[in-house]
């Protein structure tokens, strides 16, 4: 018996292997091969920082230059972007790009530095120099415009394979802070406020955002954050998060997210409370919202969230139940032969 346990073991493991298939490329760089340098200019209010902080007169205009270097043997295509500095979900200040600006935004650096061209082609082991314009607002604002000069190269070499490799993206960001005043101070923890609070997607994730907003010309910078989700009652806490070392971008929200987990969005009224605390002061907030059925319904359904369970202990539970199948009729059959022995036996 243990022999035909021991086979349907082998068999039923058999079944489901399937073999690993690994594919490589030899030619795949392992690193972008470029990098960018900013040339000093003349209006540079700190020399000590490897970034562009300016000093510019309004209706001003100016140049910025900046030195692109290929380390590799290969020709490089890169291009530039101008970007505004926004604030990611982690409370962290992005220079990507790839956030949407706020509705409160003034003075973009989109809108005043300009790269004369998109795409740069850089010979192997070289350097070019590229220039971008400056057009100063004819109007004297206070405190700083702040965004980057990006750089970036896709590298869609990995052809032989397009279903199984996505061509990497490499960057570098060069900082750029422009200012109408020698004095002013990049960081000023002036005030923030709660902008809007509301169920959304983020990355298949269900979570509720609470926009916190910075609607000042400064760096809000080294604050903790914490919020809560209460039922309407205001007692009952439903989820929470916390946020520590928090910056935010000037005229940017902070897009402070508490996760649902794996608890499906209901539809109801609920409260957001929340803090944002700095060693110079505290902001309080308390805001009502409601979950509507039709955005808990598609959430809910659209969200990647779900209780997956290892290959591993799917498998085990299958050979278990096999195990207890062939037990149950080793069990039978002995008692079905101890029956006929002992009815032969009278």
């Amino acid at each position: 018996m243990k022999y035909w346990i021991a086979c349907a073991i082998i068999i039923f493991l058999g079944l489901f292997n399937k073999p690993c298939v690994i594919y490589s490329d030899e030619n795949t760089e392992l690193a972008g091969g470029y990098t960018i340098e900013g040339i000093p200019n003349d209006h540079q209010i700190d020399k000590n920082v490897s970034y562009f902080y300016l000093y510019e007169k309004p209706g001003e205009k100016d140049q910025l230059k900046v030195k692109l270097i290929n380390d590799s043997n290969s020709r490089k295509v890169l291009d530039i972007r101008i970007t505004n500095a926004n604030t990611n979900v982690n409370g962290l200040i992005d220079y990507t790009g790839m956030l949407k600006d706020n509705k409160n935004l003034k003075n973009p650096l989109t809108s005043i530095l300009k790269s004369r061209e998109s795409k740069f082609e850089v010979s192997p082991k070289s350097e070019k120099e590229v220039t971008l314009d400056i057009q100063m607002p004819n109007k004297k604002y206070e405190g700083i415009v702040l965004g980057g000069i990006v750089v970036s190269e896709k590298d869609g070499s990995n052809k032989e394979h397009k279903s199984f490799s996505i061509g990497n993206t490499y960057s570098y960001t060069l900082g750029v802070v422009l200012t109408n005043s020698k004095e002013t101070n990049l960081n000023i923890n002036k005030s923030v406020k709660l902008q809007d609070v509301s169920p959304v997607l983020f990355d298949g994730k269900k979570v509720i955002q609470a926009n916190i907003l910075n609607n000042n010309p400064y760096i809000f910078s080294k604050a903790a954050v914490k919020g809560a989700v209460y039922n309407e009652d205001g007692k009952t806490k439903t989820k929470e998060n916390s946020l520590n070392n928090v910056s935010i971008a000037p005229y940017s929200a902070l897009p402070f997210q508490i996760d649902w987990q794996k608890d499906d969005l209901k539809p109801g009224t609920y409260i957001f409370k929340g803090s944002v605390k700095t060693k110079e002061d505290t902001w309080d907030f308390e805001k009502k919202f409601e979950i509507k059925n039709t955005e808990a319904k598609k959430i809910n359904e659209e969200s990647v969230f779900k209780v997956v369970l290892p290959i591993w202990f799917i498998y085990s539970g299958y050979l278990v139940i096999l195990i207890n199948i062939i037990g149950s009729f080793y069990i039978i059959i002995r008692k079905l032969k101890k029956k006929k022995l002992s009815i032969g036996g009278k």
